[in-house]
């Protein structure tokens, strides 16, 4: 699998685009629990007569990032430079900084223009994805791209190592968090769990956290932005950045609803199963 991942990365985009397109069927097709954890969560957020076509643009626009995360793998620098404009990157040129981001937009793409752009070594922590050749496809975007790919699992050690070096940490936080881990916000208009790490290591290193936007402005085409979310000094028990956090990403939702991943199982109803609470 990863192998055809790595060939289908050579393509250009105007190829890859259309593949993805027809592609959708066979993937809703193959994955129901997804289509219907997205299309469940679609329902909850944006009711009304205008979901039909919400829903289509959500797969289009899935179909494309698909395709540009696979190209990512053998994109050049200089490419991705010119299909991602980056503005507010020069406040974290000095390092100790915590950055948030989320899936909206192409994460990959705006995490990989980051790390390229910030002189600070940019360490990336995520949630490790289920599959092999997903992880080895990160894992393949890493090396071609200026940064370190931290999983979870070793998140602790590596934010040291972040600290000691003066880099950038960037957590991406908008999935949903395991028990021991999480508090409650307001977003999208219902309690949702959050994972309480934003508010936790920024306290414990007293470093300024910002938020990374991503704007599509055209096929392949991006404006991502570094905001200042919180600065210190943070109260001792809660800092306050889960809950700007969660604000900034459900006002990019709410602007571009079909540029979230959807697919995440963000909320579960009262009897544990998946659902729209």
């Amino acid at each position: 699998m990863f192998a055809a991942l790595r060939i289908a990365s050579r393509l250009p985009l105007a190829i890859l685009y259309p593949a993805g397109r027809l592609l959708v069927p066979l993937a809703r097709a193959a994955a129901p629990g997804r289509r219907r954890v997205a299309e469940r969560n679609l329902a909850a957020v944006f009711p009304g007569a205008a979901l039909r076509g919400l829903t289509r643009r959500f797969y289009a626009a899935a179909a494309d990032v698909a395709m540009e995360s696979i190209r990512l793998m053998s994109m050049r620098k200089a490419e991705l430079g010119a299909r991602v404009r980056l503005e507010g990157a020069e406040a974290l040129a000095g390092g100790g900084a915590l950055v948030l981001a989320a899936h909206h937009g192409n994460m990959l793409w705006a995490v990989s223009a980051l790390a390229d752009a910030v002189p600070a070594p940019v360490f990336v922590v995520y949630k490790e994805p289920h599959g092999a050749a997903l992880h080895r496809m990160l894992n393949a975007i890493g090396a071609r791209f200026d940064g370190v790919l931290v999983p979870l699992r070793k998140a602790r050690r590596e934010m040291l190592r972040c600290r000691r070096e003066g880099g950038v940490l960037v957590l991406v936080a908008d999935q949903r968090p395991g028990s021991a881990e999480r508090r409650e916000v307001e977003f999208c208009g219902r309690p949702t769990a959050f994972f309480t790490g934003p508010d936790r290591i920024g306290r414990a290193l007293g470093w300024p956290v910002y938020y990374l936007s991503c704007r599509r402005t055209g096929r392949g085409r991006y404006l991502c932005r570094v905001e200042t979310l919180c600065e210190p000094p943070y109260e001792e028990d809660n800092a306050g950045i889960v809950d700007r956090y969660a604000a900034r990403l459900e006002a990019d939702i709410r602007r571009a609803p079909e540029d979230w991943l959807w697919f995440h199982r963000r909320w579960r109803d009262r009897n544990g199963g998946e659902g729209t609470r």
